[in-house]
């Protein structure tokens, strides 16, 4: 398997091409619409996946994607560098047909190595209260609610996870 790749069965995760961006923006902007937030609104990331890859990459940063064996785009997940040791784990979205299968297990495991490769101490993330199961999966994988880590008007909670005491 290629450095960057990661396959389960008839999934692949990858670092994300230019070519995805629109199946990104399309799958973000689906999800979002479950729980009734508008793409673009009370979070500066969302126009940043234009950018993609560059505007992860260029900055240190990683954003990947989940593709299933029928070649469609059903998972993303991002990192961001916000502080010296400090990732922040953005738009980690999954397909409602993806959710519950391991996609977003395979998808945080990306980020999380590329984190601890890069000397992280440390992975914030911001969510809304309406995401129950996101937010069962970070409490899961070991996130605590820190809500001094929301950035974003339309979140309502925050989460860090210590890399150090993994």
């Amino acid at each position: 398997m290629e450095t960057g790749t990661r396959a389960r069965s008839a999934l692949t995760v990858r670092e994300v091409a230019a070519a995805d961006v629109p199946a990104v923006i399309t799958l973000v902007t689906q999800v979002l619409g479950e729980f009734g937030i508008a793409f673009g609104e009370g979070s500066a990331t969302d126009a940043e996946l234009v950018g993609l890859p560059g505007v992860y990459r260029d900055v240190g940063g990683a954003f990947w994607v989940a593709i299933d064996g029928e070649a469609r785009l059903v998972g993303t997940a991002g990192v961001y560098p916000l502080a010296d040791g400090v990732f922040e784990l953005r738009k980690m979205y999954l397909a409602r047909e993806a959710r519950g299968l391991g996609v977003g297990a395979l998808l945080f495991e990306a980020a999380s190595d590329f984190c601890r490769r890069a000397g992280a101490s440390a992975i914030v993330l911001d969510t809304t209260d309406e995401m129950q199961q996101a937010i069962a999966f970070y409490e899961r994988h070991g996130f605590v609610r820190d809500d001094s880590q929301i950035r974003g008007s339309r979140c309502s909670r925050g989460y860090r996870l210590d890399l150090t005491a993994r």
